[in-house]
């Protein structure tokens, strides 16, 4: 069986991950639109109707390109996504982004506990590396929540929106 199969959803912790649709477009708006969301990721910022018709296409695209995963986090027997989860296996990487409305509610942690399983038994990861910034305290408590460790790795420095990020890699070995 290929993992990376469309259309692909993965289940637990009471939550489907499940691909993005079309007809999730508005809801990405409401999701991704925010400034937390801007400052954290690259995600387009502002993020409206055609930025969602863009990152979906983008989606599908690495998707079939790199098999990465992008995943909107459900509940299971809802269908409104609540966020979304990735999976870059080149990288052996996995992150996050629950929307606004939806944090304090355990979803990041669930969902990326599913999609580090996923990316450990499916995949066959040796393991799962997380890139967070060390002022980002909720990222770090879902790390360690994950039960990751800091790796000893230098932190990587980035560039994104004209900001300069340093990103930490915590590490989820089996």
């Amino acid at each position: 069986m290929n993992p990376f199969a469309s259309p692909l959803a993965i289940t637990g912790n009471g939550l489907l991950l499940r691909d993005f649709t079309d007809a999730d477009l508005p809801v990405m708006v409401d999701l991704f639109d925010d400034p937390d969301v801007a400052l954290r990721t690259p995600i387009a910022s502002p993020f409206d109707l055609a930025a969602a018709r863009d990152y979906l296409a983008v989606m599908r695209r690495t998707r079939a390109e790199e098999n990465r995963l992008h995943l909107a986090i459900t509940r299971a027997g809802e269908d409104v996504p609540l966020g979304m989860v990735f999976l870059r296996p080149a990288l052996c990487m996995v992150g996050y982004v629950v929307g606004k409305r939806h944090r304090r509610q355990g979803l990041a942690v669930r969902s990326a506990q599913v999609i580090t399983e996923f990316a450990l038994r499916a995949v066959g990861l040796p393991h799962v590396l997380l890139e967070i910034e060390a002022e980002n305290t909720a990222s770090v408590a879902v790390a360690r929540a994950l039960g990751a460790r800091l790796s000893d790795a230098d932190p990587v420095e980035v560039q994104s929106k004209g900001r300069s990020l340093r990103l930490e890699t915590w590490i989820i070995e089996p």
